[in-house]
Order: structure tokens, then C-alpha cells, then sequence
């Protein structure tokens, strides 16, 4: 029989981790459309919150691409791959085939929790992540996915209620494990993980799958000395953990030391695709920014198809904008993704880490006024750093035992 204070951790995993909205959440209604199309600067609506019925299309439609796609600036290496033939399981409310701008780009899936597929998507929250992975260019839209080529596999594990069960996260790792999936990426946690959720774990890295998960926020009251229970699958030394920062750079979360965190990504002010229609929704979180990881992640593995899943997530760690002082720092890990030097950069080398490590710049961020030249200037700017990378891939660091976790 499953504990009341385990069932309230996993069917907290939605509130902490899930993708929110900016701004107070509207209801919805099943198959509600709008009355008018915006296709104005107006910024997109939140996604709501629903507790009845359905998530319905969004009225407005995004002609400026939010700051996150200015600052990632996919494009730059899109000459390069757009994420073709890179499967990425979306472990979360399901995905919509019937957005416009993921048409194509659905598998059925897999509903855990239920039967049947999970090509449906009720909360809107499993079709947001896919959209900030793979949305497809549609016309009249500036917004798109980092890696809008890849295909999307979704794997729905929260069930009627909007609950996570106990368990369901395992069996979600393991039916994307089982379809083959790429890259996976969870936007759900728990604080209560089992042997069942390890072993999930353990037979995806076999299968050589990049695991990306987002950590969970700082709940605990200020001023206490009570340690943070570890947040999983985030916390465990295989998974790829990722935090969130703001427009500024700063960090979005309070997530402790104990979290681990490898990566940060963008998180907040964020943009994607309703579940229907052709309209965008507003939405927010530490999973938002996974998602841009686990985009990151699909053009690596299209560009690079024989690195391991171990030499993916080091070469996201190592190509990072690091901070300041050594890396791994506690709370931010390795830094902010540099998804251009991350596909980019050449084969890292096996020359021995200089005693100064390099510490690389960040991407410029993009005035979208002037796309051809904030284009042009990053890949010259990229350009010059690649010949400084070549020593980076010598460099591990044992970051599992910063998370304090053991198998």
C-alpha cells in the first residue's frame, strides 16, 4: 500500500515541475475556439489551468519570436541538422497530433495510465514541451522548435485526474526505453523515487538514451537546516538535470546544492503551442527549460549519431556558458546551454585540460529587427571559439556524488 506522504510527493510533481502559466490561469472548455484570431504583437494568453474539461485553442498567434528562441538562436544550426530522424519521448499529459504546428511530427505513443495512445492532449502541458522541441515553421507564426525536424514520441503518464501515480513515471521511462526513443524528456518528479524508478533508469542509459529531467524548486520554509529530499529522476547521476533562468540570465529557481543541477536553460516568458489550433500559449517552469535541453540534445544526436548518450550530455555540460569560478558550481552547474556551441563546435579532442580552463562566451542576444545580421555574427563569433573546444572532452567531472545519490 503506498504511503500518504509518498502519494502526496509524486502528485506534487505537476505543481512543481510542470510547465505553469505567466500569468493567472483562464478556464478552458473541450474543443473551445476562439471567437476572433489575434495576430497581433499581443502577447498569448496562459496556459490554462484546467479542472473541468479541456485546454482549447489558444487566440493569439506569436509573430515575435519570444527572447528564449532569441537567445538560443536554433537557426544558426539549422545548416547543419534540424534534429531529422531523432526520437524524443515527452513523459507527460500526452501530445497533441492536432496542433498545427506538430502535424507530422506525432507518433501514437503510449498512455501508462490508461490504454490506447497518447497522441491526444487534454492539460495542453505534454504538447507545450513537444512544441518548444520540434514545432514546425507555420506560416504566419515566429515561433518554432529547436530541433522542428525531430519526432516527437509521447508517453502519457498522468492520468484523469491530473495526478502522477506512484510508478508511473518508471513505466513512462520504460515505454519510451521500449519504442526506441532517442532522448526523453520528463517534466514530472518525484521526491519519493523506488528501486522500480532506478531500474527504469539503469535500462535506458544501457539502451544509450539521453534521460533530460527538470529539478524542482526550493520548498522548504526559510531559515530551516532540514535538507531537501533529492528530486527524481533529475537527481540521479545519469539524468541530465536542468534548472531555469530568466530573460537576465538569472536563475529561476531556488533550487538547493543537494538538486545537482547540470544545465540551465531558458524558462520563464516562455512561448508554445496550443493543443489546438494554430494559436500559442504563454507557460513557464523548470520544464520549459528541460525541454530546450532535450531539443539541444536531438540536433546533437542527428549531427553526431554515434556519440553515446554519455558523450551527449557531456558535451552539452562542456560547451556551456560556464560561470564564474570553477564548474560545477552548486545551484547552476555547468552554466546556461550554448545550443550553437553545443552542435557546432568541432570533435572534441583528447588533449589534457590546460590548468586555466577556457571559459566561453555567450551567445549574443538577438535584436529581431536584424535577423540576417544577428545570424551572420554568431556563426563568425562561434567560428573563432571552435579551435579552444578541442580540449574540453578530456575534461569529467564526478558531479553524482554532489547530488549525495547512491544506486
Amino acid at each position: 500500500m503506498t504511503s500518504p506522504v509518498r502519494a502526496r510527493a509524486v502528485a506534487a510533481a505537476l505543481l512543481i515541475t510542470g510547465v505553469v502559466g505567466a500569468v493567472p490561469a483562464v478556464p478552458a472548455q473541450a474543443g473551445t475556439a476562439a471567437a476572433e484570431r489575434t495576430t497581433t504583437a499581443a502577447e498569448p494568453p496562459a496556459l490554462p489551468q484546467v479542472t473541468g474539461g479541456c485546454v482549447g485553442e489558444s487566440p493569439t498567434v506569436a509573430d515575435t519570436a519570444p527572447w528564449a528562441l532569441r537567445r538560443m538562436l536554433p537557426s544558426a544550426v539549422w545548416p547543419l541538422t534540424r534534429g531529422r530522424g531523432v526520437v524524443v519521448a515527452v513523459i507527460d499529459t500526452g501530445v497533441s497530433a492536432g496542433a498545427t504546428a506538430l502535424r507530422g511530427a506525432v507518433r501514437r505513443g503510449t498512455d501508462v495510465v490508461g490504454s490506447g495512445a497518447a497522441d491526444r492532449d487534454c492539460y495542453g502541458r505534454g504538447t507545450a514541451l513537444a512544441g518548444i522541441v520540434a514545432a514546425r515553421p507555420v506560416t504566419g507564426s515566429a515561433f518554432v522548435g529547436v530541433a522542428p525536424e525531430a519526432t516527437i514520441l509521447p508517453i502519457r503518464i498522468v492520468d484523469g485526474k491530473g495526478k502522477v501515480a506512484p510508478g508511473a513515471i518508471a513505466a513512462g521511462i520504460r515505454a519510451a526505453t521500449a519504442a526506441k526513443a532517442d532522448v526523453v524528456l520528463l517534466g514530472v518528479g518525484t521526491s519519493a523515487p523506488d528501486a522500480e524508478l532506478r531500474a527504469a533508469i539503469r535500462e535506458a542509459v544501457t539502451r544509450d538514451v539521453v534521460l533530460v529531467a527538470s529539478v524542482s524548486d526550493d520548498t522548504r520554509p526559510a531559515g530551516t537546516t532540514q535538507k531537501p529530499a533529492p528530486w527524481y529522476p533529475a537527481a540521479h547521476p545519469d539524468v541530465l538535470a536542468v534548472g531555469g533562468i530568466d530573460a537576465k540570465g538569472v536563475p529561476t529557481e531556488k533550487s538547493p546544492a543537494e538538486a545537482g543541477v547540470d544545465l540551465l536553460a531558458p524558462a520563464s516568458d516562455a512561448v508554445s503551442v496550443a493543443p489546438r489550433g494554430d494559436g500559442h500559449y504563454a507557460v513557464a517552469g523548470p520544464a520549459v527549460a528541460a525541454a530546450y535541453v532535450a531539443g539541444a540534445a536531438a540536433l546533437i544526436r542527428a549531427h553526431y549519431p554515434k556519440l553515446s548518450q554519455a558523450d551527449v550530455r557531456r558535451r552539452l555540460e562542456l560547451t556551456a556558458e560556464h560561470p564564474l569560478g570553477s564548474w560545477p558550481a552548486p545551484s547552476v552547474g555547468y552554466g546556461t546551454l550554448d545550443l550553437y556551441h553545443a552542435v557546432a563546435a568541432l570533435e572534441l579532442g583528447r588533449t589534457p585540460v590546460p590548468s586555466q580552463p577556457q571559459v566561453l562566451r555567450p551567445l549574443p542576444t538577438a535584436d529581431p529587427g536584424e535577423p540576417t545580421t544577428l545570424i551572420a555574427g554568431s556563426v563568425a563569433a562561434g567560428m573563432v571559439g571552435l579551435a579552444g573546444l578541442a580540449y574540453l572532452s578530456a575534461m569529467t567531472v564526478k558531479w553524482g556524488r554532489r547530488r549525495r545519490w547512491r544506486p
